[in-house]
């Protein structure tokens, strides 16, 4: 956007700040998710614990503001619901496809177990964004108004973080089916922890609803050939907005639990959950927007494509291929074995080496694939081969590390049930699970496979060899 773009009172015809956010949330959670998994336990600062929490409420805030622009044409009426529906059940099938046990015959039935299985069902962000924009679009056809229904959205965020840590208390929506008791509260079941439960996540897809709702009012809506605000002025008011939200959290979130009936540790966990720590960071995001929108049009244009654009508009791409390539690919046990990237196994210099390489080749692959997309009949063929593919993957997949796990059972992390069929093959004891219970016959096998093993676990290995 132009400089001169941002005093032009036309109608908005695409909301370049919300690209923006939900572009750098999608390269902010692959940093995010690469130092989670291999950094060293304790090494992540502060700071970047607060920043790698703003990328799910920003997903999420981003999600309902879309919801309220897509929802509501410019003359008042509502779009069919049907390819909303469409779009929405097809990132729910995605949701739960990246919780399966595994995407091939092999892993859905040998290389799988129970606790596989329960994870399935777990509820993440992708689940959390599906079933907040079914509430608010149910809400949206009941009430039809939309600044009647920001209203009523506006409370709902409220109502919904102000009740999230009463929900998250030790027992609550114990005995219901996990599906459905993930929706309330994170608290574990069965080994099983629901990372977005709707409380108190929902909020900020409500909030962005009204966002949304408001952006529609002010900059979209067409009064005698002119918006009644320009872009300028909104991103002004976001500002002033996301300062007071970002105020009255931060003043309020140490004392806010202190008020109800919790104890101390709980009021470590449930920090999160509070409407004061909802608020804020409503308020950061806000702050993100007016920024990169003011950003955006002072940076005058960069030659080669927008990177973050791309990231944003193709944003779940970027999401599955992401996690499939860390913990489908890097974190797979061979792949472990022979490089040493294991869980929380690397320092800062090795951590962002894997950072930049994953975040580089997904912004490669979302240009490509945006790209693509220009060409509607070179996109059907590459999505159709890709079908062929990942049904051939699904029967022919697996069988390797299935090979691998029968010839070392020794390495096996998870309690698969043909490994005491395989150690007994070996001459090794049975186990309860069928995993080892003695570090050195793990260490033994990766030396023998020429697996790379750590300074604790050479020095290990040569203890015993004396």
């Amino acid at each position: 956007m132009p400089f001169q773009a941002l005093f032009d009172p036309s109608p908005s015809r695409r909301c370049d700040w919300l690209d923006l956010i939900r572009g750098w949330a999608v390269i902010v959670m692959i940093e995010v998710h690469c130092v989670n998994v291999w950094l060293h336990h304790g090494m992540i600062p502060d700071w970047l614990h607060y920043i790698n929490g703003l990328v799910a409420p920003s997903f999420i805030l981003a999600a309902g503001y879309s919801l309220a622009l897509s929802t509501f044409r410019p003359d008042g009426t509502l779009r069919p619901f049907a390819p909303t529906a469409k779009r929405l059940g097809f990132i729910l099938a995605c949701a739960y496809l990246l919780h399966a046990p595994g995407f091939t015959f092999a892993e859905c039935t040998f290389l799988t177990t129970a606790q596989r299985w329960r994870e399935f069902f777990k509820i993440d962000v992708l689940q959390c964004i599906v079933y907040s924009l079914l509430i608010l679009q149910a809400l949206a056809r009941i009430i039809r108004r939309p600044m009647v229904y920001a209203g009523v959205a506006f409370t709902a965020a409220l109502a919904v973080a102000w009740a999230a840590p009463h929900l998250w208390r030790p027992g609550v929506a114990d005995g219901l089916w996990m599906p459905v008791r993930g929706l309330f509260n994170g608290n574990t079941d069965r080994g099983v922890t629901a990372l977005f439960p709707l409380f108190p996540w929902f909020a900020f897809a409500a909030f962005g609803s009204v966002l949304g709702v408001l952006y529609r009012h002010f900059r979209v809506l067409d009064v005698g050939g002119r918006a009644r605000w320009s872009e300028g002025r909104w991103l002004v008011v976001l500002a002033v907005a996301g300062v007071l939200f970002l105020a009255w959290g931060t003043w309020q979130s140490p004392s806010w639990l202190w008020n109800g009936p919790w104890s101390e540790v709980e009021m470590g966990r449930l920090h999160n959950t509070t409407l004061p720590s909802v608020v804020q960071r409503m308020g950061m995001v806000c702050l993100l927007g007016a920024f990169l929108g003011w950003f955006e049009a002072v940076r005058g244009r960069w030659p080669g494509t927008n990177v973050v654009m791309a990231a944003s508009r193709e944003s779940l791409l970027l999401y599955m291929l992401h996690l499939n390539l860390i913990f489908g690919f890097l974190l797979a046990d061979p792949i472990k074995a022979r490089t040493g990237w294991d869980w929380y196994a690397l320092g800062w210099a090795g951590t962002l080496t894997l950072t930049v390489v994953i975040i580089g080749l997904n912004l490669a692959a979302g240009v490509a694939w945006q790209n693509i997309r220009t060409n509607p009949v070179r996109t059907w063929k590459i999505q159709r081969t890709a079908l062929y593919a990942l049904g051939i993957w699904f029967i022919a997949g697996g069988w390797i590390t299935f090979h691998h796990f029968r010839r070392s059972p020794e390495l096996a992390v998870e309690p698969y049930p043909f490994l005491n069929s395989a150690r007994i093959r070996k001459g090794l004891p049975p186990t309860s699970d069928g995993l080892s219970h003695d570090p050195m016959e793990g260490i033994r096998e990766k030396a023998r496979l020429h697996g790379k093993l750590t300074a604790e676990e050479k020095r290990l290995l040569e203890l015993h060899r004396d």
